[in-house]
């Protein structure tokens, strides 16, 4: 018996969601019946990474499934793709150890929401994005973003019934941002799980938070307290796709791990030094030993997005160039309150 390691996309528009269901039509029971036949057996079970709701969409989906069979996986990428419809295809196919298995063994998972944002419907874009025609703050966006980035417990983001599914809300989120181009937003988020509706109920707490109708703080507040009403409302599902899952370690980077290696290059030069005087007030004369004390604090989370490297945590944001270890900024971006603990000050570091 071969296990096989299977990436699909599809446009769940006319689907009722992944998995099987016994009164509406779904992803699972369309990829099944597809492989019973290119296969001339009863349908097998597949293993999907995830459950997604109906009308939600992937472009890298993975399964895995047992079958009794020789055909290679070229072949079997080439026989399913011409037995399912234009809504799904099957991207690769790798044979597998015994023991993977597409939902337990992820190490992350990435989702992509996407919001037309032009002025008025884009009718080739109907159930392919969320259409809201007002103007977007993305910087705004982005800020309140930050504040999502790291292990929270994330109960009052999730839908009420989801929380009986899972043993505990808490989540660790690695990175979320925001960018728009040609009038299409992109909100981006990657984390090791995701409770129901979070991604969405996120999507929709960075839009109210645009609109005024949430402030910043309301997000620590969500998190502190677990109470859904400090988050925002939960966008559709037309809007939402599951854009990676990962299994592989490296492919999770540690980028905490990789500046602390390198701590001994980490460095201030002069206008880096007067932007940190301008910016913060450090209980320090060595900036250096500061932000290295931050970088290791358990609480902190380290992200990267093109040449810098950002440092959320302790109520600021330091950013650091990747490539010569300088640090540029650091500045208070966070509510004081945000968690509550970071309240109490920042570090005093001084010379040993």
């Amino acid at each position: 018996m071969r296990n096989l390691k299977v990436f699909i996309a599809y446009n769940g528009a006319d689907y009722h969601g992944f998995q099987r269901q016994d009164n509406a039509i779904t992803v699972q029971e369309v990829v099944e019946k597809a492989i019973g036949r290119l296969l001339k057996t009863e349908p097998p079970v597949i293993y999907g990474c995830s459950r997604t709701d109906a009308g939600v969409h992937a472009r890298r989906f993975c399964f895995n499934v047992h079958i009794d069979s020789s055909i290679p996986c070229e072949g079997f990428i080439k026989g399913i793709n011409t037995l399912l419809p234009d809504s799904i295809a099957v991207l690769s196919c790798e044979d597998v150890d015994e023991e993977f298995h597409a939902r337990f063994c992820t190490k992350a998972k990435e989702y992509v929401y996407l919001i037309n944002n032009k002025p008025t419907r884009d009718v080739f874009m109907q159930k392919l994005a969320y259409h809201y025609p007002y103007s977007l703050n993305i910087k705004k966006m982005n800020d309140a973003a930050a504040l999502f980035i790291g292990e929270h417990d994330f109960g009052a983001f999730c839908r009420a019934e989801g929380k009986s599914r899972v043993k505990t809300t808490v989540r660790t989120i690695y990175e979320l941002g925001v960018a728009q181009k040609d009038g299409i937003c992109e909100i981006k988020i990657r984390g090791n799980g995701f409770l129901y509706n979070m991604v969405r109920i996120v999507a929709g707490t960075l839009i109210y938070i645009n609109e005024g109708r949430r402030e910043v703080d309301d997000i620590a507040k969500a998190i502190e307290t677990g109470e859904r009403g400090f988050a925002g409302v939960t966008l559709p599902p037309e809007g939402l796709y599951l854009n990676n899952v990962l299994y592989e370690e490296e492919e999770v980077v540690d980028y905490k791990s990789e500046l602390i290696k390198n701590f001994s290059m980490l460095h201030i030069k002069g206008m880096g030094r007067e932007r940190m005087k301008k910016n913060i007030y450090l209980n320090t004369n060595n900036p250096v030993r500061w932000c290295k004390a931050i970088i290791s604090d358990d609480r902190s989370v380290v992200v990267k997005k093109g040449k810098n490297y950002y440092v959320i945590g302790m109520g600021v944001i330091i950013t650091i160039n990747s490539n010569n270890f300088n640090v540029i900024t650091a500045h208070r971006n966070l509510p004081r309150n945000y968690p509550q603990s970071f309240a109490e000050g920042f570090p005093d570091v001084t010379d040993e």
